[in-house]
C-alpha cells in the first residue's frame, strides 16, 4: 500500500512542505508562500505529529528530509503536479508544464545550450532553471531535480542513467608553434604523464587548472596543450585534436536524479530528451583505445 493508503491526508499542510523543502530553511519558505516562520514551522509540526513521523532533520537552521520525509514529499508533488495538469486542463491547455531544476558542470552546460534550446522549443511550458555546478549532493537535498555529471563513482541511492564513456584527447591552439612544449596539468600531476609524452616528448608542466572550462581557454590563448572530452574540445574552432583517444578509466556521461522523481511527467520528458539527444554524440570511447588516463 502507499503512504497514505490508511490514514487521512493532511492536504493542507502539504504546500508548506514543499516549500520548506525546496527552500530548505524557514526564511527562505516563509518568503515562498508569503507567510511568517512561526507559522510555517507550526504547520510543519503539525504535520509530523499528523503522520507520526519525522520528516525533517534539523541541522544548523536547514531543513533536509529524512528517508520518510522524501516519500511523503514524492507523494506530495506528484499530486501537485497532476493538480497542475487538471488546472491546464481546464484553460484549454493539455500539456504537462512546470518548473526543471538542472545542476550540471560548466562545461556540459556550455556544451549543452543548443540542446536546451531546442528542448525550448519544443516544451514551451516546462522552464528550465540551470545552474552551473560539480556538486552531486544538491539532489539527495532537493536543490535541484535532475544532475547531468561525468563522473567514475557511483550516486548512492540516486537513480543514474549511463550514457556513455567520453573520448578525450590531446588538443593544442591551431597554428601555434611551441605548444606542444608546454603541458597544461591538472591537480594532483607533478609531472607530464607518460601518454602525454609519447605523443609531446618535449613537453614540460607550465600550469596547473582545475576544470576544463578553464582549461580550453587557456589552450585556446596558446598557453600549452591540454587534455579535454571530444564533445566540448572539437566545438571551439580555435583549438584542434592531436592525439588518438585517451581513456579516462571507470568515467561516464550520467543523467542522475532521485528514483521518485522518475514518474513525474514533466522530469521524464526532459530526462528521456537529453537520453535521446545524449545517446547521438559521437564522441564516446570505444572499447579498444590507444592510452589510458589512470588519475582522473
Amino acid at each position: 500500500m502507499g503512504v497514505f493508503a490508511q490514514m487521512a491526508l493532511p492536504w493542507a499542510d502539504l504546500p508548506f512542505l514543499l516549500m520548506l523543502t525546496r527552500a530548505g530553511t524557514l526564511s527562505g519558505a516563509a518568503r515562498l508562500l508569503k507567510l511568517d516562520r512561526t507559522t510555517i514551522s507550526r504547520r510543519i509540526d503539525q504535520l509530523e505529529k499528523t503522520l507520526g513521523e519525522t520528516l525533517f532533520d534539523r541541522s544548523n537552521g536547514r531543513f533536509s528530509l529524512t528517508p520518510y520525509g522524501r516519500r511523503v514529499f514524492a507523494a506530495a508533488e506528484s499530486a501537485e503536479q497532476e493538480l497542475f495538469f487538471l488546472e491546464r486542463q481546464h484553460e484549454g491547455q493539455h500539456k504537462h508544464g512546470g518548473r526543471i531544476r538542472v545542476s550540471l558542470s560548466g562545461h556540459l552546460l556550455m556544451t549543452l545550450a543548443d540542446c536546451f534550446q531546442a528542448f525550448m522549443r519544443e516544451h514551451p511550458n516546462i522552464l528550465l532553471e540551470l545552474t552551473a555546478t560539480n556538486r552531486i549532493l544538491d539532489l539527495n537535498h532537493f536543490e535541484s531535480d535532475v544532475g547531468l555529471r561525468v563522473s567514475r563513482t557511483g550516486h548512492g541511492d540516486l537513480l543514474s542513467i549511463k550514457i556513455g564513456k567520453p573520448i578525450y584527447a590531446l588538443y593544442r591552439r591551431k597554428d601555434c608553434d611551441g605548444a606542444e612544449l608546454r603541458y597544461i596539468a591538472r591537480p594532483g600531476e607533478d609531472s607530464v604523464p607518460d601518454y602525454v609524452l609519447k605523443i609531446a616528448p618535449m613537453a614540460e608542466i607550465c600550469i596547473v587548472v582545475d576544470g576544463l572550462v578553464p582549461t580550453k581557454e587557456l589552450i585556446a590563448r596558446g598557453i600549452g596543450i591540454g587534455i579535454l572530452p571530444r564533445y566540448f574540445g572539437d566545438r571551439d574552432s580555435r583549438i584542434e585534436c592531436f592525439s588518438k583517444p585517451l581513456q579516462y578509466a571507470g568515467w561516464n556521461l550520467c543523467i542522475v536524479l532521485r528514483p521518485e522523481q522518475r514518474r513525474l511527467h514533466r522530469i521524464k520528458t526532459f530526462v528521456d530528451y537529453m537520453q535521446r539527444y545524449l545517446t547521438r554524440f559521437a564522441d564516446f570511447e570505444p572499447e579498444s583505445s590507444v592510452g589510458e588516463i589512470q588519475n582522473g
